[in-house]
This record gives structure tokens, C-alpha cells and sequence, in this order.
């Protein structure tokens, strides 16, 4: 697999993406906005705090994660937050997610994060393949998030 951060050509298939993401998560029963989906995707590829990814498996795009920086609200320490992690379905089977999760944790230490927090907001359905990856990767649950000091 390779990876590469997002690029504005990709825009049409995030945007086809994000409607499917949105279907398949907690979220599902509010409207979905084609305009924010488009905002966001904007500003994922040109904002540089912003970990936003596509990945690839030869020629076919199976995946994309985005996550950024922040500072902590009391502090100029930063942590970093994903905000988004989708498999295409029929590649889930296999370590993409993984994968990803890794790269943004790479990702987050690079740039001097402390921690990195995952908070999936998939339907139950989803969430236990989720849990074992983050669990695989070093992450303690808590609340309705996941963990990691760095």
C-alpha cells in the first residue's frame, strides 16, 4: 500500500466518501451538507496542521484519514485529534486502517505532539474491529475516545 497527502483531484472522491462515511456512522441521522463536506476538504489539503491522507493500493484509492494538530486549552503544548478514518468496504478486511492510524501517529511525533486521540463515531456495527486496532496500536479507551501518549 502507499500513501500521500490529498491533493484537490481527489476532491470528487472524498466528497463521495464522506456521504458513504456519514451513512455508516453515529452521525447518519443528521442532514448531511455537501457544501461543509466540500469546506472541510478544502481546507484538510491546504491547511499544513492538518494530517489529511489518501491511500492507495496500485491504481485504486481505498481509504483516506484526516487528523490535526491542536494546542491543549490551557497550553501551547499540542496534541493531535483524528477527525476522520474510512475503509472502503471492500478493503476492510485487510490492515488499511491500521495502517493510516500508524502513519498519523508517525505523523503526530514528528511534530511534537504529546498524544494522539482517536474519537470514532461509528455505529456498533463498526466499533469493535476499531477497538482491536487501536488497542493493537497502544491506545487506552476512555470515555468515547482513544489514547496515546507519545
Amino acid at each position: 500500500m502507499d500513501w500521500r497527502f490529498i491533493e484537490e483531484h481527489d476532491s470528487k472522491w472524498l466528497l463521495q466518501l464522506g456521504k458513504k462515511h456519514h451513512e455508516e456512522s453515529d452521525w447518519s441521522k443528521v442532514k448531511f451538507s455537501e457544501d461543509k463536506c466540500k469546506k472541510y476538504i478544502h481546507t484538510a489539503t491546504n491547511d499544513p496542521n492538518y494530517f489529511s491522507i489518501v491511500l492507495e493500493k496500485g491504481n485504486e484509492r481505498v481509504g483516506f484519514m484526516a487528523g490535526r494538530l491542536l494546542e491543549y486549552p490551557f497550553s501551547l503544548e499540542l496534541f493531535a485529534r483524528e477527525l476522520d478514518l474510512y475503509v472502503v468496504p471492500k478493503h476492510r478486511k485487510g490492515t488499511a486502517g491500521m495502517f493510516m492510524m500508524k502513519k498519523f501517529i508517525d505523523w503526530a511525533k514528528a511534530n511534537k505532539a504529546l498524544e494522539v486521540v482517536f474519537e470514532p463515531r461509528l455505529s456498533d456495527k463498526h466499533i469493535k474491529k476499531f477497538d482491536a486496532m487501536a488497542k493493537r496500536l497502544g491506545m487506552s479507551h476512555f470515555a468515547n475516545a482513544y489514547r496515546r501518549k507519545l
